[in-house]
């Protein structure tokens, strides 16, 4: 506010520097005392607007980190009742400085490690020979030499090789003694043995009671450790857990080749073929096993790196089936005629995030319309597959799940997990939909996951491998017994031959198929 002074005119105040009204101070010393208190409160206005706008935003502020940490407790609270993990992450913190481990030595590499295995010295442990045997056996001398192919002659003068073999025969402890007559190559005079039917050349165990490990260990699940003290106690009979490792290294090779034809198969295949991994632990550190399959065939692959270059690998450069997988960014560079995303994985995330949201509100809708997306498009598989769905019946139910898409994919939203979901639908949105035009693909990655559940069981129970060698071995044991299984054969029908026969012979076996239900 502003004051003027009092208006000149022919009937001015003569009184005006010395007004007895004001005692006696001039009007013009009045005014701009006035003036400048006028001033003063328009200044504390303006700062006190300020304020009120600073204050404003504060408490808006305040109220979206409010409801920001509401969410995360609610996020925080919902992944501890849906995941229980008993591992831990990886440790990056380095060992705690003592005396013995001053500043600057603490890395691994300044630590010692022990030797692994018995200390030096201590003595061997050795498997006593039986001398009472449940049956003999006498072997014929082979025909041929095994190392160069020559003619084999017999020495009926000198005393034969016997080889004792213990087994597992219908569930009765047996042992079994092989008598091989002594025969001599011609040519490289190489002392030579064929082995019988059910004979391992050179090992006291038997293939049955191999099988049978193999079994416990890499289907049932069971650790190194327990593998030998559940045979003990079915059939009384002792053996260490590194000789199940030894076991396993002597069907290594044929297990390898085995697995390298069914990869093979998998890769020509013009049809679906299912792709997932699974962490796993190796000395200590991640580690990945890889799943391919369909419905005959299955093949596990073990890698230090979950890149996608290592399932690229397995396919080749020219895959020309369909990928099944879910929406892990490793796939995306895969080369294939076409790429199905499981819906599963997302109405399992719409289930997740509908939980944030509030009843009746926009995401909360949204969730639920994914939700019964998904339902609807598995539905649609099932009946189809089993023939349930005419053909405009078909027709009308491709239209709606590719109008329903397009509407989800478009509609506004304010919630940023409903955001996150649609932004995953845009952005794979001509992969969800490729089982509607090829009846072969499913919408679901389920083959790959319930492949990958006994690694899954394996992980928890025996915390990984110390080793590479032992990973790969593994690997390459389960894609023989999973192939075996979806072929009709039994697990240890299949560990028993690899044992016994060479890999061209397991590979007959194998894709001829069988009765028997593992």
């Amino acid at each position: 506010m502003e004051f003027c002074f009092y208006p000149r005119h022919e009937y001015a105040c003569p009184q005006l520097r010395h007004c007895p009204h004001l005692g006696g101070a001039a009007l013009g010393a009045v005014v701009d005392a006035a003036n400048e208190n006028g001033e003063y409160l328009d200044s504390l206005h303006y700062q006190l607007d300020a304020a009120r706008r600073s204050v404003s935003k504060l408490l808006a502020e305040l109220e979206s980190l409010r409801k920001e940490l509401e969410q995360v407790k609610l996020e925080l609270r919902l992944e501890r009742q849906n995941k229980f993990r008993t591992g831990c992450d990886e440790r990056e913190g380095e060992q705690a400085e003592t005396a013995e481990n001053p500043p600057g030595e603490s890395g691994p590499e300044h630590a010692e490690h022990r030797k692994r295995g018995a200390p030096v010295g201590h003595p061997g442990w050795f498997r006593a020979t039986p001398t009472e045997f449940d049956q003999t056996i006498e072997v014929a001398a082979p025909q041929q030499c095994p190392h160069c192919g020559g003619r084999v002659r017999c020495y009926p003068n000198v005393e034969p090789d016997e080889h004792v073999q213990e087994d597992v025969v219908e569930s009765v402890y047996w042992v079994v003694l092989y008598r091989h007559p002594a025969a001599r190559c011609r040519s490289c005079r190489c002392w030579v043995q064929q082995a019988a039917p059910g004979e391992i050349l050179g090992s006291q165990i038997g293939p049955q009671l191999r099988a049978l490990a193999f079994f416990l260990r890499n289907d049932i699940g069971i650790s190194y450790r327990k593998v030998p003290r559940t045979l003990r106690e079915l059939f009384d009979f002792p053996f260490t857990p590194a000789a199940l490792i030894g076991f396993e290294k002597l069907v290594a090779q044929p297990a390898k080749a085995v697995s390298d034809d069914i990869g093979q198969k998998i890769a020509s295949s013009d049809g679906a073929v299912h792709a997932d991994e699974t962490y796993w632990t190796l000395n200590g550190q991640r580690a990945y096993y890889w799943v391919h399959g369909d419905e005959k065939f299955i093949h596990f692959q073990f890698d230090t790196s979950r890149a996608g270059e290592v399932s690229r690998d397995v396919l080749g450069e020219h895959f020309a089936g369909t990928l099944v997988t879910d929406c892990y960014s490793g796939y995306t560079a895969h080369v294939a005629k076409a790429k199905q995303k499981c819906l599963v994985h997302v109405a399992r995330r719409a289930r997740e995030w509908q939980k944030l949201t509030a009843a009746g509100s926009t995401a909360y809708q949204f969730f639920e319309d994914v939700k019964e997306f998904v339902k609807r498009g598995c539905a649609f598989h099932r009946h189809r597959q089993a023939g349930k769905l005419s053909a405009a019946e078909q027709e009308k139910e491709k239209a709606w799940l590719r109008n329903e898409l397009a509407r989800l994919e478009a509609c506004p939203l304010d919630h940023p997990k409903a955001v996150t979901l649609q932004q995953r639908l845009v952005r794979h949105q001509d992969e969800w939909l490729v089982f509607l035009d090829d009846p072969r693909v499913p919408p679901t990655n389920n083959l790959a996951e319930r492949a990958l559940r006994p690694l899954v069981v394996l992980r928890k129970t025996t915390f990984g491998h110390r080793t590479r060698g032992g990973a790969e071995r593994m690997a390459a044991l389960m894609t023989a017994q999973e192939t075996a299984k979806r072929h009709g054969h039994k697990a240890t029908e299949i560990y028993y031959r690899l044992l016994t026969e060479p890999p061209n012979r397991v590979l007959e076996y194998l894709y001829a198929g069988g009765k028997s239900k593992s």
